[in-house]
């Protein structure tokens, strides 16, 4: 016969972060013969590929004003959330137009001297970088703007773990042999990068049970994966096929704790929405 314990929101000991829970039995128990497993449960997808946890909200740019003066280092910074390449790409644009690095066509078009694009043939990404078009007869641009003045987009620089998103190297710099400018880009540039793009790290999360005997694991009380097989905000129902009983410590204990953790950290996740349920079966060992 298979016991199960249901616990939800109000079972959450850490609304920060929204993932460990601890559920207190009435009593004392001995769990010398019983085993446990994740038989159920349902919870939101909220959680992001971009976040201070992660460490990868930021990147930059570096671009040379006209004249020749030092050159001048953007800082992007991205607020939380769950983003695309294209996103990102926005994000880049938008920080071109805050600071006059563009130019417009004459179908009124915007035209940006860096990008971020998925490359699906490689599976891949790409850096573009562009030349400052020398001659701005078919264009418009802000006064003040760099391009009006003569200046030049340098390089792009993929700094904290904003490279792993992208799949580049760490601290990834495109048109390095740029340096401080002395010499100047020659044509359009593209990078490439060399991993797979890691969009979203947390792909899947370990769920962890403190309660769990397994001296081959590390840690020792993963019991169970969640994969959100669905979009941002949409309900992920967990419904395993087959349940992986798994050991229980031999002693006594008054309550069970769970935690949803980040794969690659192995620290509690940053969960948005904290309306989980989460079904655990303990059953005598068979």
């Amino acid at each position: 016969m298979t016991n199960t314990i249901v616990l939800t929101n109000k079972h959450l000991v850490d609304t920060t972060k929204n993932s460990t829970f601890q559920y207190d039995f009435p009593n004392s128990i001995n769990f010398k013969t019983m085993e446990l497993a994740l038989v159920g449960g349902s919870m939101y997808y909220s959680w992001f590929n971009i976040s201070a946890d992660l460490m990868n909200t930021s990147f930059e740019y570096d671009y040379m004003p006209a004249g020749g003066s030092a050159k001048q280092t953007v800082t992007v910074t991205l607020s939380e959330g769950l983003y695309e390449i294209a996103d990102l790409n926005k994000a880049l644009q938008h920080s071109f137009i805050a600071n006059d690095l563009y130019l417009i066509d004459s179908n009124g078009d915007y035209v940006y001297f860096g990008e971020f694009l998925i490359n699906p043939t490689l599976y891949s990404c790409d850096i573009n970088t562009y030349l400052v078009p020398t001659d701005l007869s078919a264009y418009s641009a802000p006064s003040d703007g760099f391009a009006a003045l003569g200046g030049k987009l340098l390089n792009i620089r993929l700094s904290s773990k904003f490279n792993e998103i992208l799949g580049f190297t760490t601290d990834f710099e495109s048109n390095a042999n740029i340096g401080d400018g002395s010499t100047e880009l020659t044509s359009n540039n593209t990078d490439t990068s060399t991993s797979a793009p890691n969009v979203q790290p947390n792909s899947s999360v370990l769920v962890d049970c403190n309660l769990i005997d397994n001296p081959y694991g590390s840690p020792a009380g993963i019991i169970s994966t969640i994969i959100p097989n669905v979009g941002l905000g949409a309900l992920i129902a967990i419904d395993p096929n087959e349940h992986t009983y798994s050991p229980m410590l031999k002693g006594v204990f008054n309550s069970v704790r769970i935690r949803l953790l980040n794969k690659s950290t192995l620290q509690p996740l940053s969960i948005r929405d904290p309306q989980i349920t989460l079904v655990l079966g303990l059953r005598k060992q068979r």
